[in-house]
């Protein structure tokens, strides 16, 4: 780590009161019509700020999607991890899903010592390999050009057994889109097949938000379910959904003849039998299982599962020996897992670190579905504690329907968070919002704009109390979601975010820059180390501001 002192800035120390960032997670700039909710929505502050803040020079749009955030390419939208990593790092930071997609398409993941002595074991016990992960091509927690890759990968290292266990999105793509990933995974098994010498096949799944990919201890039962279908073969059961099916195609088509509109991410887990009526991807000690999401936070509590011999979230009655790989680590600190195939990208000298150094005190606020975001992506996908910083999770409750309870924790999030602004203990706070990414996944318009309008009422409250004590408020956002729920849409968008300065000691010391041709969220730190009155770093992005 390079010297982490700031300098001063000559003409400007920032304002007596604290600086509070606020990220409205999901709400994004669409179209101003009937597809985007965000629009529809009674904003009055919000709408105020677009509409008077441009005139005080106080006020532009970001980028928050594709290469400006570190992602593949300007197709992919952007969303809470690149853009919390972006705003807290100051950087464009290349992403998971780059490394991901680098790695597996120079095929140099399979040169690899790691892999040619997983394919080898399998290969010499005669077992199963076993791949986990999102049947999905929304690039937020894996790609299904990643799996494909990584299958023809094992085909070619001579592996003849391969299960895969596929969990289906309907949140990062359309919502009831899990039959045309499952096609388009069969021809390529299929084509593989057609030799005779390899048995590739679909195992188990089910939804993500059902089955598997729980984040931050939320709700166990999750990954429960998803242990049960995947490892031993055991699927839900209800009255009139039997579980067990030839095949993931019959899975689907039943859970939708029962309930029509069932999104995909809520699709209950499945295991697929033979005539036998046998589980075809019953995990036997021996096995090597691959985890092939590249993003970290839904990925790090199966991973335990698999690993911890003292683990106790919940039983595992049935619990083989197998090597167990992620595709990325993803969590270094606690070393999970402890196989991975691509090194994480590591950010150094966040924002956090500089300001540490400098004795500021600083506190970061969200309920459980974000608080990772400003925590752990935050501070360069480092689960650390950092000296003069407090952070507040406010617990989600699992048992909440979130488009019956668009709501969710704003309330307590924000009145917490006024507690630690008044409390005159910190200099900086950063608080995530989650409604507007949380209720726009669910596809419900309605829901939605319930949301936008209690963080309208949220950040009111929280720019009125800050301006009280002669400080700064930015409005932002990470991504879109919201913004843009035509079709019962539930993706992120690629549109731009608003950022927006209120300063309560505003003397035309400075304005928002014309000068930087792209803004894009990397721009924010440079931007808040200048309002706290420090100078940027060498290696971070410019300012959105530039002063008199």
């Amino acid at each position: 780590m390079q010297d982490i002192n700031l300098k001063k800035l000559k003409h400007f120390s920032g304002r007596e009161g604290p600086l509070v960032l606020i990220i409205m997670d999901g709400i994004g700039l669409g179209r101003r019509d009937e597809s985007n909710a965000f629009y529809l929505a009674d904003t009055p502050f919000l709408d105020n700020l677009q509409k008077e803040y441009p005139k005080l020079n106080l006020y532009t749009e970001l980028k928050a999607h594709g290469t400006s955030v570190g992602l593949p390419s300007n197709e992919e939208m952007g969303n809470s991890e690149v853009g919390h990593n972006a705003i807290g790092a100051g950087n464009i930071v290349k992403q998971r899903a780059l490394l991901a997609k680098e790695a597996i398409q120079s095929k140099e993941i399979f040169s690899t010592q790691k892999w040619q002595n997983l394919a080898s074991r399998i290969n010499n016990n005669e077992s199963t390999l076993h791949f986990i992960g999102l049947l999905s091509d929304g690039y937020v927690h894996s790609h299904i050009s990643h799996l494909i890759g990584l299958i023809r990968g094992a085909k070619d290292s001579n592996v003849k057994k391969v299960r895969i266990h596929t969990l289906f999105d309907g949140r990062d793509v359309p919502p009831q889109s899990a039959l045309v990933y499952i096609e388009k995974l069969e021809k390529e098994l299929n084509n593989i097949k057609a030799d005779g010498q390899h048995d590739y096949r679909i195992a188990s799944g089910g939804g993500r938000m059902r089955v598997t990919m729980d984040r931050y201890n939320s709700d166990w039962d999750v990954v429960k379910r998803g242990w049960d279908a995947h490892v031993a073969g055991i699927p839900e059961k209800f009255p009139s959904y039997k579980g067990y099916f030839s095949s993931a195609l019959d899975a689907v088509n039943q859970a939708r003849s029962l309930e029509p509109e069932i999104i995909d991410q809520y699709l209950p887990s499945f295991v697929v039998v033979d005539e036998k009526k046998t589980p075809i991807g019953k995990m036997d000690d021996g096995d090597g299982v691959i985890y092939f999401n590249f993003r970290g936070d839904r990925a790090i509590q199966i991973s335990r599962a698999f690993e911890d011999d003292n683990f106790n979230e919940f039983k595992r009655e049935f619990y083989p020996h197998v090597q167990y790989y992620g595709l990325l680590q993803y969590d270094d600190n606690l070393n999970i897992p402890n196989n991975y195939f691509i090194d994480p990208p590591r950010i150094d000298n966040t924002m956090s670190d500089y300001l540490s150094a400098e004795g500021v005190n600083q506190f970061a606020i969200a309920e459980t579905h974000k608080y990772g975001h400003v925590t752990y992506f935050w501070r360069g996908n480092r689960d650390l504690k950092i000296k003069g910083e407090d952070c507040v999770e406010i617990k989600s409750d699992p048992s909440e329907t979130i488009k019956n309870h668009p709501r969710m924790k704003a309330y307590e999030v924000r009145d917490e968070l006024i507690k630690a602004i008044i409390s005159d203990k910190y200099k900086f706070l950063r608080v995530n919002f989650a409604n507007g990414d949380m209720v726009g996944h669910t596809g419900v318009k309605s829901a939605a704009m319930i949301a936008a309008e209690i963080i309208d009422e949220c950040v009111k409250e929280i720019v009125d109390t800050v301006t009280s004590l002669n400080g700064i408020t930015i409005v932002t956002a990470d991504h879109g979601n919201l913004d843009e729920m035509v079709k019962f849409k539930t993706a992120h968008t690629l549109n731009p975010v608003m950022f927006a300065i209120i300063d309560s000691g505003y003397n035309n010391e400075y304005i928002i820059s014309d000068e930087i041709k792209d803004p894009a969220l990397g721009n924010i730190a440079a931007t808040i180390l200048n309002l706290l009155g420090y100078e940027k770093p060498e290696d971070y992005l410019d300012s959105l501001i530039k002063f008199f």
